[in-house]
Protein backbone atom coordinates (compact mmCIF):
# COMPACT_ATOMS: atom_id res chain seq x y z
CA UNK A 1 0.00 0.00 0.00
CA UNK A 2 1.25 3.61 -0.69
CA UNK A 3 2.11 5.84 2.11
CA UNK A 4 0.21 8.54 2.57
CA UNK A 5 0.83 12.08 2.88
CA UNK A 6 0.82 13.85 6.26
CA UNK A 7 -2.63 15.72 5.92
CA UNK A 8 -2.51 19.46 5.50
CA UNK A 9 -5.16 21.29 4.27
CA UNK A 10 -5.05 23.54 1.18
CA UNK A 11 -8.44 24.39 0.69
CA UNK A 12 -10.43 27.19 2.84
CA UNK A 13 -13.17 24.93 4.99
CA UNK A 14 -15.97 26.93 4.18
CA UNK A 15 -19.83 25.49 4.82
CA UNK A 16 -19.32 23.94 1.21
CA UNK A 17 -16.04 22.34 1.54
CA UNK A 18 -16.88 20.66 5.29
CA UNK A 19 -19.92 19.62 3.55
CA UNK A 20 -17.47 18.14 0.53
CA UNK A 21 -15.33 16.89 3.20
CA UNK A 22 -18.21 14.97 5.47
CA UNK A 23 -19.65 13.58 1.69
CA UNK A 24 -16.01 11.62 1.31
CA UNK A 25 -15.68 10.35 4.48
CA UNK A 26 -19.07 8.93 3.85
CA UNK A 27 -17.94 7.38 0.75
CA UNK A 28 -15.15 5.90 2.23
CA UNK A 29 -16.53 4.34 4.98
CA UNK A 30 -19.11 3.01 2.98
CA UNK A 31 -16.15 1.09 0.55
CA UNK A 32 -14.90 -0.01 3.73
CA UNK A 33 -18.42 -1.68 5.15
CA UNK A 34 -19.07 -3.01 1.24
CA UNK A 35 -15.68 -4.75 1.43
CA UNK A 36 -15.75 -6.02 4.90
CA UNK A 37 -19.32 -7.62 3.80
CA UNK A 38 -17.87 -8.81 0.38
CA UNK A 39 -14.79 -10.24 2.54
CA UNK A 40 -17.83 -12.21 4.66
CA UNK A 41 -18.93 -13.81 1.54
CA UNK A 42 -15.42 -14.93 0.10
CA UNK A 43 -12.81 -17.52 0.24
CA UNK A 44 -9.98 -17.07 2.75
CA UNK A 45 -7.13 -15.32 0.68
CA UNK A 46 -9.24 -13.19 -1.60
CA UNK A 47 -11.35 -12.25 1.91
CA UNK A 48 -7.75 -11.16 3.47
CA UNK A 49 -7.17 -9.03 0.72
CA UNK A 50 -10.60 -7.46 0.84
CA UNK A 51 -10.58 -6.65 4.27
CA UNK A 52 -7.23 -5.17 3.91
CA UNK A 53 -9.14 -2.88 1.33
CA UNK A 54 -11.62 -1.96 4.37
CA UNK A 55 -8.79 -1.05 6.17
CA UNK A 56 -7.44 1.00 3.96
CA UNK A 57 -10.95 2.61 3.13
CA UNK A 58 -10.81 3.60 6.75
CA UNK A 59 -7.76 5.31 6.69
CA UNK A 60 -9.05 7.15 3.81
CA UNK A 61 -11.64 8.23 5.61
CA UNK A 62 -9.19 9.06 8.51
CA UNK A 63 -7.35 11.28 6.16
CA UNK A 64 -10.37 13.42 5.41
CA UNK A 65 -11.48 13.49 9.01
CA UNK A 66 -8.21 15.07 10.21
CA UNK A 67 -8.93 18.05 7.98
CA UNK A 68 -11.81 19.03 9.72
CA UNK A 69 -9.64 19.17 12.84
CA UNK A 70 -11.18 16.13 14.12
CA UNK A 71 -8.94 14.05 16.25
CA UNK A 72 -11.68 10.48 16.73
CA UNK A 73 -12.21 9.02 13.35
CA UNK A 74 -13.21 6.19 15.30
CA UNK A 75 -16.09 8.06 16.35
CA UNK A 76 -17.19 8.67 12.80
CA UNK A 77 -16.91 5.12 12.07
CA UNK A 78 -19.23 3.80 14.94
CA UNK A 79 -21.61 6.84 13.67
CA UNK A 80 -21.67 5.75 10.13
CA UNK A 81 -24.88 3.64 8.68
CA UNK A 82 -24.37 2.49 5.30
CA UNK A 83 -26.25 4.14 2.60
CA UNK A 84 -28.42 2.65 0.68
CA UNK A 85 -26.37 2.55 -2.81
CA UNK A 86 -23.74 -0.04 -1.12
CA UNK A 87 -26.66 -2.22 0.42
CA UNK A 88 -27.91 -2.75 -2.79
CA UNK A 89 -24.54 -4.15 -3.65
CA UNK A 90 -24.11 -6.01 -1.00
CA UNK A 91 -27.77 -7.64 -2.02
CA UNK A 92 -26.83 -7.84 -5.52
CA UNK A 93 -23.32 -9.97 -4.70
CA UNK A 94 -25.45 -11.78 -2.41
CA UNK A 95 -27.91 -12.85 -4.54
CA UNK A 96 -25.72 -13.44 -7.69
CA UNK A 97 -22.16 -13.32 -7.04
CA UNK A 98 -18.96 -11.75 -6.44
CA UNK A 99 -18.50 -11.98 -10.05
CA UNK A 100 -21.51 -9.12 -11.32
CA UNK A 101 -20.44 -6.47 -9.44
CA UNK A 102 -16.51 -6.72 -10.27
CA UNK A 103 -17.04 -3.59 -12.45
CA UNK A 104 -19.21 -1.77 -10.59
CA UNK A 105 -16.41 -1.94 -7.98
CA UNK A 106 -14.07 -0.99 -10.38
CA UNK A 107 -16.29 2.05 -11.64
CA UNK A 108 -16.59 3.17 -7.85
CA UNK A 109 -12.69 3.05 -7.33
CA UNK A 110 -12.52 5.30 -11.23
CA UNK A 111 -14.84 7.56 -9.21
CA UNK A 112 -12.57 8.07 -6.05
CA UNK A 113 -9.35 8.15 -8.40
CA UNK A 114 -11.06 11.44 -10.86
CA UNK A 115 -12.18 12.94 -7.28
CA UNK A 116 -8.91 13.00 -5.70
CA UNK A 117 -6.69 13.91 -8.68
CA UNK A 118 -8.69 16.53 -8.49
CA UNK A 119 -8.46 17.69 -4.62
CA UNK A 120 -5.35 19.26 -3.56
CA UNK A 121 -5.92 17.42 0.02
CA UNK A 122 -5.74 14.26 -1.58
CA UNK A 123 -2.10 13.48 -0.58
CA UNK A 124 -1.81 9.80 -2.15
CA UNK A 125 -5.12 8.74 -1.88
CA UNK A 126 -5.27 8.81 -5.71
CA UNK A 127 -2.89 6.22 -6.07
CA UNK A 128 -3.74 4.36 -3.41
CA UNK A 129 -7.41 3.72 -5.31
CA UNK A 130 -5.58 2.69 -8.54
CA UNK A 131 -3.80 -0.30 -6.31
CA UNK A 132 -7.12 -0.89 -5.24
CA UNK A 133 -8.66 -0.70 -8.85
CA UNK A 134 -5.78 -3.19 -9.80
CA UNK A 135 -6.04 -5.56 -6.94
CA UNK A 136 -9.78 -6.40 -7.88
CA UNK A 137 -8.88 -6.67 -11.66
CA UNK A 138 -6.65 -9.47 -10.13
CA UNK A 139 -9.17 -10.97 -7.95
CA UNK A 140 -11.69 -10.93 -10.55
CA UNK A 141 -11.07 -14.66 -12.03
CA UNK A 142 -11.31 -15.51 -8.17
CA UNK A 143 -15.25 -14.82 -8.33
CA UNK A 144 -15.58 -16.01 -11.49
CA UNK A 145 -15.66 -12.98 -13.67
CA UNK A 146 -12.80 -13.86 -16.17
CA UNK A 147 -12.34 -11.23 -18.74
CA UNK A 148 -14.35 -8.73 -16.46
CA UNK A 149 -11.95 -7.16 -14.72
CA UNK A 150 -12.38 -4.65 -17.28
CA UNK A 151 -15.53 -2.41 -17.99
CA UNK A 152 -16.40 -3.14 -21.48
CA UNK A 153 -15.19 -6.71 -21.95
CA UNK A 154 -16.76 -9.70 -21.89
CA UNK A 155 -17.01 -12.57 -19.22
CA UNK A 156 -18.98 -14.45 -16.63
CA UNK A 157 -19.44 -11.18 -14.55
CA UNK A 158 -19.62 -8.91 -17.84
CA UNK A 159 -22.29 -11.49 -19.44
CA UNK A 160 -24.07 -11.42 -16.02
CA UNK A 161 -24.44 -8.02 -15.67
CA UNK A 162 -25.56 -7.71 -18.66
CA UNK A 163 -27.93 -9.61 -18.53
CA UNK A 164 -29.25 -8.16 -15.11
CA UNK A 165 -29.56 -4.63 -16.69
CA UNK A 166 -31.73 -6.24 -20.08
CA UNK A 167 -33.71 -8.34 -17.32
CA UNK A 168 -34.11 -4.79 -15.30
CA UNK A 169 -35.08 -2.87 -18.75
CA UNK A 170 -38.05 -5.25 -19.45
CA UNK A 171 -39.48 -5.43 -16.05
CA UNK A 172 -40.20 -1.88 -15.79
CA UNK A 173 -41.13 -2.53 -19.82
CA UNK A 174 -44.15 -5.01 -18.93
CA UNK A 175 -45.06 -3.32 -15.87
CA UNK A 176 -45.22 0.64 -16.95
CA UNK A 177 -46.69 -0.70 -21.08
CA UNK A 178 -49.45 -3.60 -19.46
CA UNK A 179 -50.16 -1.14 -16.66
CA UNK A 180 -50.97 1.57 -19.01
CA UNK A 181 -53.18 -0.62 -20.88
CA UNK A 182 -55.26 -1.98 -18.45
CA UNK A 183 -55.74 1.42 -16.89
CA UNK A 184 -56.91 2.75 -20.19
CA UNK A 185 -59.25 -0.18 -20.42
CA UNK A 186 -60.68 -0.22 -17.16
CA UNK A 187 -61.81 4.04 -17.97
CA UNK A 188 -63.50 2.41 -19.94
CA UNK A 189 -65.18 -0.81 -18.71
CA UNK A 190 -63.74 -1.10 -15.36
CA UNK A 191 -66.75 -4.15 -14.88
CA UNK A 192 -66.44 -6.28 -17.42
CA UNK A 193 -64.03 -8.62 -18.66
CA UNK A 194 -62.81 -6.60 -21.12
CA UNK A 195 -60.00 -5.31 -19.07
CA UNK A 196 -58.40 -8.76 -18.65
CA UNK A 197 -59.20 -9.76 -21.83
CA UNK A 198 -56.73 -7.17 -22.57
CA UNK A 199 -54.39 -7.31 -19.73
CA UNK A 200 -53.96 -11.02 -21.13
CA UNK A 201 -53.94 -9.71 -24.56
CA UNK A 202 -51.13 -7.04 -24.05
CA UNK A 203 -48.93 -9.16 -21.66
CA UNK A 204 -48.68 -11.98 -24.94
CA UNK A 205 -48.62 -9.31 -27.55
CA UNK A 206 -45.60 -7.85 -25.98
CA UNK A 207 -43.73 -10.11 -24.81
CA UNK A 208 -43.67 -12.11 -27.97
CA UNK A 209 -43.44 -8.40 -30.14
CA UNK A 210 -40.34 -8.20 -27.46
CA UNK A 211 -38.80 -11.80 -27.95
CA UNK A 212 -39.22 -11.82 -32.05
CA UNK A 213 -38.12 -8.17 -32.24
CA UNK A 214 -34.93 -8.92 -29.98
CA UNK A 215 -34.05 -12.71 -31.49
CA UNK A 216 -34.22 -10.56 -35.22
CA UNK A 217 -31.98 -7.90 -33.72
CA UNK A 218 -29.70 -10.21 -32.05
CA UNK A 219 -29.49 -12.78 -34.81
CA UNK A 220 -28.90 -10.28 -37.58
CA UNK A 221 -26.36 -8.38 -35.80
CA UNK A 222 -24.37 -11.61 -35.06
CA UNK A 223 -24.93 -12.48 -39.23
CA UNK A 224 -23.26 -9.60 -39.60
CA UNK A 225 -19.98 -9.51 -37.22
CA UNK A 226 -19.39 -13.23 -38.54
CA UNK A 227 -19.59 -12.02 -41.92
CA UNK A 228 -17.05 -9.22 -40.82
CA UNK A 229 -14.97 -11.68 -39.29
CA UNK A 230 -14.96 -14.41 -41.63
CA UNK A 231 -14.14 -11.57 -44.41
CA UNK A 232 -11.02 -10.20 -42.08
CA UNK A 233 -10.25 -13.98 -41.77
CA UNK A 234 -9.80 -14.77 -45.91
CA UNK A 235 -7.51 -11.18 -46.00
CA UNK A 236 -5.29 -12.92 -43.72
CA UNK A 237 -4.99 -16.01 -45.25
CA UNK A 238 -5.15 -14.54 -48.84
CA UNK A 239 -3.20 -11.59 -48.31
CA UNK A 240 -0.72 -11.95 -44.71
CA UNK A 241 1.93 -9.03 -45.82
CA UNK A 242 -1.06 -6.44 -46.60
CA UNK A 243 -3.02 -7.40 -43.21
CA UNK A 244 0.93 -7.09 -41.46
CA UNK A 245 0.99 -3.65 -43.11
CA UNK A 246 -2.46 -2.62 -41.31
CA UNK A 247 -1.43 -4.15 -38.21
CA UNK A 248 1.81 -2.14 -38.45
CA UNK A 249 -0.39 0.65 -38.68
CA UNK A 250 -2.68 0.48 -35.73
CA UNK A 251 -0.31 -0.44 -33.35
CA UNK A 252 1.80 2.88 -34.93
CA UNK A 253 -1.65 4.23 -34.18
CA UNK A 254 -1.48 3.29 -30.31
CA UNK A 255 1.73 4.79 -29.73
CA UNK A 256 4.22 2.09 -30.34
CA UNK A 257 7.55 2.82 -32.02
CA UNK A 258 8.44 1.78 -35.99
CA UNK A 259 10.56 -1.04 -34.58
CA UNK A 260 8.47 -2.10 -32.25
CA UNK A 261 5.36 -2.07 -34.10
CA UNK A 262 6.94 -4.14 -36.97
CA UNK A 263 8.41 -6.90 -34.21
CA UNK A 264 4.52 -7.52 -32.80
CA UNK A 265 3.15 -7.76 -36.32
CA UNK A 266 6.30 -10.26 -37.17
CA UNK A 267 6.08 -12.69 -34.53
CA UNK A 268 1.88 -12.52 -34.92
CA UNK A 269 2.27 -13.24 -38.20
CA UNK A 270 3.93 -16.87 -37.59
CA UNK A 271 0.53 -17.43 -36.29
CA UNK A 272 -2.26 -17.31 -38.86
CA UNK A 273 -4.40 -17.78 -35.36
CA UNK A 274 -3.59 -15.26 -33.37
CA UNK A 275 -2.98 -13.01 -36.44
CA UNK A 276 -6.97 -13.27 -37.03
CA UNK A 277 -8.02 -12.83 -34.10
CA UNK A 278 -5.78 -10.00 -33.38
CA UNK A 279 -7.07 -8.09 -36.52
CA UNK A 280 -10.57 -9.12 -35.64
CA UNK A 281 -9.91 -7.15 -32.46
CA UNK A 282 -7.68 -4.63 -33.20
CA UNK A 283 -9.15 -3.46 -36.71
CA UNK A 284 -12.97 -4.29 -36.37
CA UNK A 285 -13.32 -3.74 -32.61
CA UNK A 286 -14.67 -7.25 -32.29
CA UNK A 287 -14.34 -9.81 -29.52
CA UNK A 288 -15.57 -12.96 -31.74
CA UNK A 289 -16.12 -14.74 -28.62
CA UNK A 290 -18.69 -12.49 -27.32
CA UNK A 291 -21.14 -12.56 -29.91
CA UNK A 292 -24.30 -12.76 -28.35
CA UNK A 293 -26.96 -16.03 -28.56
CA UNK A 294 -30.33 -14.93 -29.86
CA UNK A 295 -32.41 -17.68 -29.03
CA UNK A 296 -31.04 -16.47 -25.44
CA UNK A 297 -31.99 -13.05 -25.71
CA UNK A 298 -35.10 -13.52 -26.73
CA UNK A 299 -36.07 -15.73 -23.82
CA UNK A 300 -34.52 -13.17 -21.47
CA UNK A 301 -37.03 -10.60 -22.86
CA UNK A 302 -40.15 -12.78 -23.10
CA UNK A 303 -39.21 -14.05 -19.52
CA UNK A 304 -38.69 -10.19 -18.08
CA UNK A 305 -41.31 -8.40 -20.00
CA UNK A 306 -43.68 -11.28 -19.19
CA UNK A 307 -42.95 -10.96 -15.38
CA UNK A 308 -43.32 -7.24 -15.54
CA UNK A 309 -46.52 -7.49 -17.24
CA UNK A 310 -48.14 -9.93 -14.94
CA UNK A 311 -47.66 -7.47 -12.22
CA UNK A 312 -50.71 -5.34 -12.62
CA UNK A 313 -52.65 -7.89 -14.65
CA UNK A 314 -52.36 -10.33 -11.60
CA UNK A 315 -55.15 -8.62 -9.11
CA UNK A 316 -57.69 -9.11 -12.18
CA UNK A 317 -56.47 -12.82 -12.48
CA UNK A 318 -57.24 -13.11 -8.73
CA UNK A 319 -60.53 -11.13 -8.90
CA UNK A 320 -61.81 -13.48 -11.43
CA UNK A 321 -60.55 -16.71 -10.28
CA UNK A 322 -62.39 -16.22 -6.99
CA UNK A 323 -65.38 -15.64 -8.97
CA UNK A 324 -65.44 -11.57 -7.72
CA UNK A 325 -67.03 -8.61 -9.84
CA UNK A 326 -64.04 -6.69 -10.96
CA UNK A 327 -64.28 -3.34 -9.63
CA UNK A 328 -61.58 -0.81 -8.90
CA UNK A 329 -59.99 -1.94 -6.29
CA UNK A 330 -58.42 -4.66 -8.55
CA UNK A 331 -57.21 -1.84 -10.13
CA UNK A 332 -56.05 0.05 -6.95
CA UNK A 333 -54.47 -3.32 -6.29
CA UNK A 334 -52.80 -3.76 -9.83
CA UNK A 335 -51.82 0.28 -9.43
CA UNK A 336 -49.98 -0.58 -5.75
CA UNK A 337 -48.10 -3.95 -6.50
CA UNK A 338 -46.89 -2.14 -9.69
CA UNK A 339 -45.56 1.01 -8.01
CA UNK A 340 -43.98 -1.54 -5.07
CA UNK A 341 -42.14 -3.48 -8.19
CA UNK A 342 -41.02 -0.30 -10.19
CA UNK A 343 -39.46 1.24 -7.37
CA UNK A 344 -37.74 -1.83 -6.56
CA UNK A 345 -36.80 -2.59 -9.78
CA UNK A 346 -35.79 1.12 -9.91
CA UNK A 347 -33.30 0.98 -6.95
CA UNK A 348 -31.75 -1.85 -8.78
CA UNK A 349 -31.48 0.35 -11.79
CA UNK A 350 -29.57 2.54 -9.61
CA UNK A 351 -26.61 0.15 -9.83
CA UNK A 352 -26.42 0.19 -13.18
CA UNK A 353 -26.89 3.91 -13.64
CA UNK A 354 -24.62 4.82 -10.48
CA UNK A 355 -27.45 7.62 -9.93
CA UNK A 356 -29.20 8.22 -6.10
CA UNK A 357 -31.36 5.39 -5.47
CA UNK A 358 -34.07 7.07 -4.44
CA UNK A 359 -34.16 9.06 -7.62
CA UNK A 360 -34.04 6.07 -9.65
CA UNK A 361 -37.03 5.03 -7.51
CA UNK A 362 -39.08 7.90 -7.76
CA UNK A 363 -38.47 8.55 -11.33
CA UNK A 364 -39.48 4.67 -12.38
CA UNK A 365 -42.80 4.88 -10.66
CA UNK A 366 -43.59 8.38 -11.43
CA UNK A 367 -43.48 7.33 -14.65
CA UNK A 368 -45.32 4.43 -14.86
CA UNK A 369 -47.99 6.07 -12.94
CA UNK A 370 -48.27 9.57 -15.20
CA UNK A 371 -48.59 6.82 -18.07
CA UNK A 372 -51.16 4.81 -15.98
CA UNK A 373 -53.27 8.41 -15.09
CA UNK A 374 -53.19 9.51 -18.53
CA UNK A 375 -54.48 6.26 -20.26
CA UNK A 376 -57.23 5.85 -17.31
CA UNK A 377 -58.24 9.75 -17.98
CA UNK A 378 -58.20 8.92 -22.06
CA UNK A 379 -60.14 5.80 -21.56
CA UNK A 380 -62.57 7.47 -18.81
CA UNK A 381 -63.34 10.10 -21.57
CA UNK A 382 -64.40 7.82 -24.56
CA UNK A 383 -67.90 7.68 -25.24
CA UNK A 384 -67.78 4.01 -25.37
CA UNK A 385 -70.32 1.09 -23.14
CA UNK A 386 -68.58 -2.19 -23.07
Amino acid sequence: MATMDQPRTHVPLTDERIERLREMIGDELDAAWLYDRLAGMSDPQPATVLRSMADSERQHAAHWISLLGDEEPNAYVEAHHPSLRVRLMDFEARLFGLGYIISQLRREELTDIQRYVADPDSGGLAEEEREHRATLAELAPQFGAEGAIGEGHAGVGAQGASTFRAALFGLNDGIVSNLALIAGVAGVAIGSEAVLVAGIGGWLAGAFSMAGGEYISVRSQSEVLQRQIAMERDEVLLDPAEERRELISIYRAKGLSQELAEQVAAELSQQPDALIDTMVREELGLDPEGLANPWKAAASSFLSFSFGALIPLAPFLLWHAADWTVNYWALVAGVVASVVTLAIAGLFTSLVTSRNPLYSAARSVFVGVVFAGITFAIGSALPFDL
